[in-house]
């Protein structure tokens, strides 16, 4: 194993998570974790954007690209979710006690 810098590292590590997380997005069945886990992509693909070499600038431009469409397309079904359509359908509980004006 070679030592290499920390750049090199940390380009190749945000390469590598970009696209996991980019799969692992489109795997999920839930919406709203889809639509977190992409997000987390694009912002671990912004790296090896930036510093990475030219076939991981590419690669990276790709998956930004990608999980920007998955995250746009994922909005109004994240929106819609029912686990959060079912807690804000909840009355919130009355204290009973007045507010008292200032």
């Amino acid at each position: 194993m070679q030592v290499g810098s920390l750049k090199e590292a940390l380009v190749s590590g945000g390469f590598w998570m970009a696209w996991l997380l980019l799969v692992a997005g489109g795997l999920v069945g839930s919406p709203t974790a889809s639509f977190l886990l992409v997000f987390v992509s694009v912002t671990c693909a912004v790296l090896p954007l930036a510093f990475g070499t030219t076939r991981q600038r590419i690669s990276a431009a790709v998956a930004l690209l990608l999980g920007v469409l998955l995250a746009v397309s994922l909005v109004d079904k994240a929106k819609n979710d029912p686990y959060f359509k079912k807690h804000r359908n909840q009355p919130v509980p009355a204290t009973g006690q007045p507010v008292a004006p200032r």
